[in-house]
């Protein structure tokens, strides 16, 4: 029997909780020294239950008495890499059909903690997040009621154990919080009294500077933003690749525009693909069959080839999910030809990738 997982892995990166804390810290006393002036006429304990609340950890906690099962689905299972079968290419996928068993585990707090474990050599955990719920998939050739159960006891397990671990050190900083920000705040409040002090009675009357028009570009919001990536999706493909790669990519401080994180109410969806695609230095084209049965995703890769085009360097990065070579040699041999990274090989590893690139 072959099995597998499908989605996004739990405790993946390379950061760990005691990072994650270390870095609050440090936008923390920044955030304390920059903070404006105007701001220390407030209430103290205002200001500090502010800071307390902006920059305090919640680990998610698992809420199992509300698990349901999901309906099962038929699900293609590349057994490739199966030494078990007599397969000759292991270099392509082999699929057969099998089944998937899938709970939602409903959970609360801040969904991109489930990033980071304990310790640098953890070994991520499947599962995809959904809003507020985890999912876990079994997926089988031949499945066993005892098979799944045991499974997914096991990295149910496994979760709440780094959990409870991260919840303790998140704990021990966000009690450390208040103590940090108030004495830093009544200092920058007290040197500000003193400064009134300094105020002349009679001072200079300063001359006034000449007016001047104001600049053509008054009121307006000038977005001058670039980014590293982006991401080209079809929407099917959004929970399975596209946002799971999102956040991966996101937290190893890639600038990425992705629709759901940079589209505000009210704007022109095709203005503002048109401005994604000019500030990007690449762009990440999710190959998929959904992919290819959409209008809006191939017109950006239409994009991003005639700029290739123009400019004769390389500005498609794609990205092969859940579909093979001959499916992409049918749509296009030339995308067929391009060096790809293939979603099989998890997140993680796609990211990885994508980071090499830039980084030449």
């Amino acid at each position: 029997m072959s099995a597998g997982y499908r989605g996004y892995r739990l405790f993946g990166h390379r950061a760990t909780i005691q990072d994650v804390i270390t870095a609050q810290r440090q936008a923390l006393d920044k955030a304390l020294t920059e903070a404006p002036s105007a701001d220390l006429a407030r209430p103290l304990d205002d200001l500090v239950a502010e800071f307390v609340e902006r920059f305090r950890l919640d680990v998610p906690r698992l809420d199992r008495a509300g698990i349901t099962q999901l309906p099962i689905e038929e699900v293609d299972i590349d057994v490739s890499q199966d030494p078990m079968r007599d397969i000759r290419d292991r270099g392509r996928p082999f699929y057969l059909k099998g089944t998937a068993v899938r709970i939602s585990v409903p959970f609360s707090g801040e969904p991109e903690l489930f990033q980071f474990g304990t310790s640098y050599f953890a070994t991520p955990i499947a599962a995809e997040i959904d809003g507020n719920r985890l999912i876990l998939t079994h997926a089988e050739i031949d499945p066993s009621k005892e098979a799944i159960t045991r499974d997914f006891d096991s990295r149910l397990n496994r979760i709440e154990d780094i959990l409870r671990q991260s919840q303790q050190a998140a704990e021990d900083w966000n009690r450390q919080i208040s103590g940090i920000v108030r004495p830093r705040l009544e200092a920058r409040h007290t040197k500000l009294e003193k400064d009134k002090k300094l105020l002349l009675e009679d001072p200079m009357t300063p001359a006034a500077p000449p007016s001047a028009a104001p600049p053509a570009s008054a009121g307006k919001r000038l977005v001058t933003e670039r980014f590293d990536v982006f991401i080209s999706h079809a929407s099917e493909d959004k929970d399975s690749i596209a946002r799971p790669l999102y956040w991966e990519l996101n937290a190893q401080g890639v600038t990425v525009w992705f629709d759901e994180a940079v589209l505000e109410l009210g704007d022109g969806l095709r203005r503002k693909i048109d401005e994604g695609l000019t500030k990007c230095r690449y762009g990440v084209v999710i190959l998929s069959p959904h992919f290819f049965r959409k209008q809006w995703p191939q017109k950006e890769l239409d994009g991003l080839v005639a700029r290739e085009t123009a400019s004769g360097e390389k500005a498609v990065l794609p990205v092969w999910h859940e579909i093979d070579r001959d499916a992409v040699l049918a749509y296009s041999p030339t995308l067929a030809d391009r060096v790809a990274a293939r979603s099989a090989e998890g997140v993680a590893v796609v990211a990885t990738k994508i980071l090499a690139v830039l980084k030449k």
